[in-house]
This record gives structure tokens, C-alpha cells and sequence, in this order.
């Protein structure tokens, strides 16, 4: 019997990965919720998200290039699995505080932004072109699988203890790591150059523009730009509007509502499901993302869908809008940066997708406290209700500026991160990738 294929481990590695990571962020926000509060709850899950930052700047990038990939990946799985492990044994003897938490939460993020890096290379170290293919499918598929059923997934195992859960997620990133341990580089032919696989273009990931050279235009000659400012204005509302309805408005209003940790997880399965429809709906989102108008329409029926959720009445209620809100959040969101790509000429790319990257890093973790803060002082309705106001101010700014309101876009390119989702392209943090 002919061993596994590297695209078999690989994939089989790569889903344990991404369930475990959905175990363990549902267990950690459900059980700093049950200790601390709402606005603790906002503190760990918006400073477990700072690690990201130096993924993004590329502090952590020189990783995958001073160690072997795969090799990386495992380490990394061996870590959360220990951080799972821990985090179990503390919550069985009832010691694991408000510090643990958030020390777990900041560790959990860490792991991620050094291994992540090394997760784009892995395809083209182990497979021949065609595998490798096959692989990048094969990730979308599963990280799309996983959005959606993962999170539901994580509740239903919570129901065993929240320390069991976090057994089960251990054991799930062990099976990934020896997976990865498992694959082995192939005899280069020369063919290649070093790296090859890592996407079109030659600045940023996914050929996104890279940093502005010295020719570029300054920050403010780029914000100059008709419609411009007000598209970058509408882009941090946005940004500070969702992140904290996905992530912790859905957590808090499933606690007040009683739908407990299995209700979360369902919510955060449609949060998933919104985002996955958005990708998998061109129409729709050719639609709203046509430009000004679409990026009006999109944020207004965001603003009500999440007003609607904020006293929804019923679980099966909740899903619904909260699918409806993450599918027109992610046109909103690519409504914008179709306007962005558009608008300014192409040396001022660079400049622009930094100041959007900027606002996506920086906003989500304040989006959260916020949140937090609201809920404490007024209950989670009316946090939702303040997420809902920035997408709805959102939308008047855009029809408040002519060059925005009348613009026509082409759509962003394949990859452009949805509302409430990282740069590195993660579509919304906990039904993704974890807070």
C-alpha cells in the first residue's frame, strides 16, 4: 500500500490546523467571558489580535526563510497544542484568572504570526506544480468548510467541559504536527527559483502593490486624491464597525440570551457562512461593489442587519441577520477597496493599501474595546446598535462625496480582505482564523 500523498497529509494537516485554532478561540472567549466580564472579554481578544502586526510588517516573515517550512508549521503546532494542554489544566483546577487568560490569548496570537508566513511556502517545497495546484484549491475549500462548520463544531465540544474541549483541540494540533513533520521537500530541478509559488507579484503578497518607493506620492498628495479620503474614511468606520459585532457583540449577545457557548459557536458558523456566500456569489457582489452606490447600499443594509441582531429575539433569528450582516459587510468592504484601486493612479498604490492595512490592523483591537466598554456601561444591544451606527456613517460619508457616490469600480483583486478581516486574508477573525 503506497504511503499518502504530500497533498493528502498536507491537507489533512492543514484542516486539523484550522478546527483546532477554531477550538480553541470559542473555549478561550467563552471562558474569559464566564471569569472576567464583557470588557475583559474585549481587552484579551483585542490584544491577542497585536501579534498579527508584526506578521503583517513582516517582522515575523524571516522565519520561514531561516527554517524550513514545514518543519515551522509543526513547531508551531506543538506550541499551540502545549498552550491547549495548559489552558485545559488550568480551567479543570479552577485557576486559570483573567492573567492566564490574556497571557494564553497573546501567546496563542505569537505562534500564529511567526508560523503563518511559513504556511504560503509549504505547497511549492513539497509538490510538483500540478499538487501544488491541487493544494491552493484544496485550502480554500477547507478554510471555507471550516468558517462555516467550524465554530458550531467548537460549541457543540464545549458542551463536554470547557477543558475537555481544549483536550480535544490539543490532541487535533498534535495530529497536525506529526502531519507536518511528515512531508519532505522535493529534489529541486532547477527549474525554479527559490520561493517560487508565493504569488504574482513581486511587492506585497497575492501581487498586491508593495511599499511606496522613493518617487511615490506623499501621504498627503495621495489623500488629495477626489474621493480618496472619504473611500479611506468609510474604510476604518467599516473597520471599526465589524470586528467587534463578529467577535465579540455575537459572544456577548449569545451570554445575555442565553444560547450559551453552542449558540455562540452557531453565530460564529454565520458569520463564516455570510463571508463564504459573499466569495462564492459573484453577482451579488458585483452588484454591491460596483462602486459608490454599491459600497451606500452594502453599508446601510449592513448597519440594519446588525441594528436587527442587537434584539433579535431568537437564535434562528440571530443566524440569519448575522449571515446577512457578514455577506453585505464583505461587498462593503470590497466595495471600498475597489473605489481605492481604481481611483488613484498606480504609483500611489502602495501608499494606499498601506493606510488600508494600517486602519485594518489598528481598528479591529479598538473595535473590540469599544464594544467591550458599551456593554459593560449599556448592555450588548447597544453595542451592536454602536457597530451599526459607524457602517451606517459610513454610508453617509460616502454619499456626502460626489467623486465617491458616483464612482464606478472594477473589482478588487482576488483576495482582498472582507470587512473585519486581517490583511493576510483571513475572513473575520474568530470564524476564521480565532480572534
Amino acid at each position: 500500500m503506497s504511503a499518502p500523498s504530500p497533498v493528502g497529509r498536507w491537507s489533512t494537516a492543514t484542516l486539523a490546523s484550522l478546527l483546532g485554532v477554531q477550538v480553541f478561540q470559542v473555549v478561550l472567549a467563552w471562558s474569559v467571558l464566564t471569569v472576567s466580564g464583557p470588557m475583559a472579554t474585549a481587552v484579551v481578544l483585542a490584544l491577542g489580535t497585536l501579534p498579527r502586526i508584526a506578521m503583517m510588517s513582516g517582522l515575523t516573515a524571516g522565519l520561514a526563510g531561516r527554517f524550513a517550512p514545514q518543519r515551522l508549521l509543526a513547531v508551531g503546532e506543538l506550541g499551540r497544542a502545549a498552550l491547549a494542554l495548559a489552558a485545559a489544566g488550568a480551567l479543570a483546577a479552577g485557576g486559570f484568572g483573567f492573567t492566564g487568560l490574556l497571557l494564553a490569548s497573546l501567546l496563542f496570537g505569537l505562534v500564529e504570526a511567526m508560523t503563518e508566513p511559513a504556511a504560503g511556502s509549504v505547497p511549492a517545497l513539497v509538490a510538483d506544480p500540478a499538487g501544488r495546484r491541487r493544494m491552493e484549491e484544496l485550502r480554500t475549500t477547507l478554510f471555507r468548510a471550516t468558517v462555516v462548520l467550524g465554530g458550531p463544531l467548537a460549541g457543540l465540544g464545549a458542551l463536554l467541559g470547557l477543558s475537555t474541549g481544549l483536550l480535544v483541540g490539543a490532541l487535533v494540533f498534535l495530529v497536525s504536527a506529526a502531519l507536518f513533520l511528515s512531508l519532505r521537500p522535493r529534489p529541486s530541478d532547477g527549474a525554479e527559483a527559490p520561493g517560487a509559488g508565493h504569488g504574482p507579484g513581486t511587492g506585497m503578497p497575492g501581487g498586491m502593490p508593495g511599499p511606496p518607493g522613493a518617487d511615490s506620492p506623499k501621504a498627503g498628495e495621495v489623500l488629495a486624491l477626489p474621493g480618496v479620503r472619504a473611500a479611506l474614511i468609510c474604510t476604518v468606520l467599516i473597520e471599526l464597525g465589524c470586528p467587534g459585532a463578529f467577535n465579540v457583540g455575537t459572544l456577548l449577545l449569545a451570554d445575555d440570551r442565553g444560547w450559551g457557548v453552542v449558540g455562540f459557536g452557531v453565530l460564529v458558523g454565520a458569520v463564516g457562512l455570510g463571508t463564504v456566500t459573499a466569495a462564492l456569489a459573484p453577482g451579488f457582489a458585483r452588484r454591491l461593489r460596483g462602486g459608490g452606490a454599491g459600497l451606500i447600499l452594502a453599508c446601510t443594509l449592513t448597519a440594519a442587519a446588525m441594528a436587527g441582531l442587537a434584539f433579535s429575539p431568537n437564535l434562528p433569528l440571530a443566524v440569519v441577520l448575522t449571515a446577512l450582516m457578514a455577506l453585505t459587510a464583505a461587498a462593503a468592504s470590497a466595495a471600498t477597496l475597489g473605489v481605492l484601486f481604481s481611483g488613484p493612479r498606480p504609483e500611489a498604490l502602495g501608499m494606499v493599501m498601506g493606510v488600508v492595512m494600517a486602519a485594518g490592523a489598528l481598528a479591529a483591537p479598538l473595535s473590540y474595546l469599544l464594544v467591550g466598554l458599551v456593554a459593560r456601561l449599556a448592555g450588548p444591544e447597544a453595542a451592536l446598535a454602536g457597530c451599526a451606527g459607524a457602517l451606517l456613517a459610513a454610508a453617509l460619508v460616502a454619499l456626502g462625496d460626489r467623486t465617491l457616490r458616483t464612482a464606478t469600480a472594477p473589482a478588487p483583486p482576488a483576495g482582498g480582505p472582507p470587512a473585519g478581516a486581517s490583511p493576510a486574508g483571513d475572513e473575520g477573525h474568530l470564524s476564521a482564523k480565532g480572534a
